[in-house]
């Protein structure tokens, strides 16, 4: 969409997608029937999960000494934290 407008119609795209005027509601919770029929259910879990890339720079985002799982140690890391809804027959290590 945005190769489509003007260079000097920023404005008015950052307007529509920012300050839109419709409903989102119906949108939402057609994703959220959708995201329980795919991997939701009675049987469906929420995998919370940190994950620690070691970094050697500072410009990306968060990079800190900070402990980093993957080395075991206190390093220059990035650490992320990931949200899973996964079905249970789909479980690989948990009972």
């Amino acid at each position: 969409m945005a190769e489509r407008i003007a260079l000097g119609d920023y404005d008015q795209l950052h307007h529509f997608i920012a300050d839109g005027v419709w409903d989102a509601a119906p949108v939402e919770t057609e994703l959220l029937v959708q995201a329980d029929r795919l991997v939701g259910g009675s049987d469906a879990v929420l995998v919370v999960d940190d994950t620690a890339i070691p970094k050697k720079g500072t410009h990306s985002v968060g990079v800190a000494p900070q402990y980093c799982s993957a080395l075991g140690k206190t390093a220059n890391c990035q650490t992320l934290v990931s949200l899973t809804l996964r079905k249970a027959k789909y479980r690989s290590c948990w009972r």
